[in-house]
């Protein structure tokens, strides 16, 4: 479907499918995707409208005022995150709903302009990827010396993909690209003097790659009765996995005088200066992926803010209790309720605040650790990760899914008491 037909169509479902499609391709959930679909469609006058999205689908359904049917379909392009975009339609649903813009011609034209929002500067891309990759380094428990060859490591990355991005657009390819250079990057600086340990360089730049969101989003999914979605999103996060691992292992291989990383890094907080400094290099961290996910500026110190208090909370109960489930559900807990009232103030889907903040928390390193060890030999370690992986998925879901029972029922109150 052409930018140019676009402007010609103006029928209220050609509006609701389009808003829908921008939703899915801005990586929006399901069930928003649908619901804002639903809004929408009744404020336009379409009767008995029904609709069913899967993974790059959107199928509809529904009657006009003289009962026609319409019904329309769409295959979505792939999905490429934008909250800025995503934003913008959540902005707009509020504003037909509201009675502000009900004119069809008005509400393509604002479609256009949200399709076609400029993307960010190379610079700024480049500036998250250097921040990225070294603050997340350094939240993991690296030395000063590593997380300065991970934000290095990151910085080439990011230049790599400038250059890749218009010629590879198959997703796996892409990754295992992206993986071989963090590797062949960080093994060149480790041997020419930048950086120490070659595990803690490489786990700090992969972060910017590991597909955590979508394991979680995958467990989301199935907790909502959308298997075909969540199985899709599980089989997208486990070729992820496999992909970055692939790169990792073939440059290692190639590379003579590198070892392979045969044993997991881990490590312990010293002092409450290094816990200060691994929690605001989490925030670091937060704040340069929530730019190459497009989350609009205004949000950036908040969702800062929130990546730095889940880390922050998850490092204390893990070194005080050494209950890593727990951490991870206290932590996932207390953002996810935090996301729910910053969505509420700021008017905005908690999605932006939540999928970004709860980013350090995401099992999407484990994951990626256990497809490393399997294909290493290190069956026993790639085990123990897989085990961490799917607990930290599922304890995530269930926190976030308890407030967003919470909120809808803490809400429904507040209607019928001001009622």
């Amino acid at each position: 479907m052409s930018k140019i037909r676009r402007k010609a169509e103006t029928t209220a479902m050609e509006v609701v499918v389009w808003a829908g499609e921008l939703l899915m391709e801005s990586g929006a959930e399901i069930y928003r995707i649908e619901d804002t679909m639903k809004i929408i469609a009744k404020r336009l006058g379409i009767q008995n409208f029904e609709t069913y999205v899967v993974n790059q689908g959107i199928i509809t359904s529904g009657l006009d005022a003289d009962d026609n049917h319409l019904g329309k379909t769409y295959t979505t392009k792939d999905v490429s995150i934008h909250m800025g975009k995503l934003e913008a339609v959540n902005a707009l649903s509020r504003q037909i709903v509201n009675g502000d813009v009900t004119d069809l011609r008005e509400i393509s034209q604002r479609l256009q302009e949200i399709e076609n929002y400029p993307k960010q500067s190379v610079s700024l891309t480049l500036f998250a990827y250097f921040f990225g990759a070294g603050g997340f380094s350094m939240a993991l428990g690296s030395s000063w010396a590593d997380a300065l060859a991970s934000a290095l490591t990151g910085l080439i990355l990011g230049y790599v993909f400038h250059l890749i991005s218009h010629r590879v657009h198959a997703g796996f390819i892409h990754t295992i690209i992206g993986s071989a250079v963090i590797t062949f990057s960080a093994s060149l600086l480790l041997r020419f003097g930048f950086g120490q340990n070659l595990g803690p360089i490489v786990l700090g730049a992969l972060m910017i790659l590991i597909p955590g969101a979508f394991f979680v989003n995958s467990i989301r999914e199935f907790s909502q009765n959308n298997y075909s979605t969540g199985l899709t999103l599980l089989m997208s996060a486990l070729l992820s996995c496999i992909s970055l691992s692939v790169g990792v292992v073939s440059i290692l291989e190639i590379l003579p005088f590198v070892e392979q990383m045969g044993s997991a890094f881990t490590s312990t907080l010293n002092s409450p200066l290094e816990l200060i400094i691994r929690t605001a290099t989490a925030a670091i961290g937060t704040m340069a992926f929530a730019i190459l996910y497009q989350v609009p500026r205004k949000y950036l110190l908040h969702i800062g803010i929130l990546g730095g208090l889940s880390w922050l909370i998850y490092l204390l109960i893990v070194e005080g209790f050494q209950l890593d489930a727990v951490a991870v559900f206290v932590s996932s807990l207390i953002v996810a309720f935090c996301s729910r009232l910053l969505a509420v103030h700021k008017k905005c889907p908690m999605t932006i605040f939540l999928s970004t903040s709860i980013f350090p928390l995401i099992p999407g390193l484990s994951f990626y650790r256990a497809v490393y060890f399997i294909l290493v030999g290190s069956n026993e370690i790639a085990l123990e990760h897989m085990r961490t992986s799917f607990v930290t998925a599922f304890t995530i879901a269930i926190a976030i899914g308890l407030i967003q029972l919470l909120s809808v029922h803490i809400f429904r109150f507040r209607r019928q008491k001001t009622s």
